[in-house]
């Protein structure tokens, strides 16, 4: 009676493995809604940032046309930045502009861009050469007056800057 059950229960644990193998197999997973609610709460606390960055790259891996990917790849993008990981937040602004350059991500994105550019990373020529991309492809946006200002003022210190003058 003992050898059955002995055998009984190597039967089953015999078939959870063989269904958790078949799951990862066939990529049995967690759905886009699920990915991209697991991302935006881990990605906003420190502690469980890289995890939130994990989350996010599997959901625009995984989902790349998904409507959700282009606001994914900016909290990407805006993650490395605030993290001062330049060079991925680079990667990610320039994917997601690629990509998408129709979405509002896309154009907030490239002017975020330039905006570290010009602040983080003290590149005046890289940011004045996005701000004008972006004045260019988004000339109606409600940012171009700032990218404008910024272009017209980058390499002056801030107290120099006319608007600023103006404003004193």
């Amino acid at each position: 009676m003992r050898y059955n059950s002995v055998l009984q229960f190597n039967k089953y644990i015999i078939i959870l493995i063989i269904f958790s193998q078949l799951a990862i197999i066939t990529g049995c997973s967690k759905s886009a809604d699920d990915l991209y609610a697991e991302s935006k709460t881990l990605i906003m606390k420190e502690e469980t940032f890289d995890r939130g960055v994990e989350t996010l790259m599997k959901f625009e891996k995984k989902f790349p046309k998904d409507t959700r990917t282009p606001e994914v790849i900016l909290a990407l993008a805006t993650g490395f930045q605030t993290h001062n990981n330049f060079e991925k937040a680079e990667d990610a602004f320039e994917r997601l502009i690629e990509k998408f350059p129709d979405s509002p991500e896309a154009y907030k994105g490239m002017f975020i861009l330039g905006y570290m550019y010009f602040d983080d990373m003290k590149n005046k020529e890289k940011a004045k050469e996005i701000l004008n991309k972006f004045i260019t492809m988004y000339p109606d946006s409600g940012l171009t007056v700032s990218a404008r200002i910024l272009v017209e003022n980058i390499g002056l210190p801030l107290e120099k800057w006319p608007i600023v003058r103006n404003i004193r």
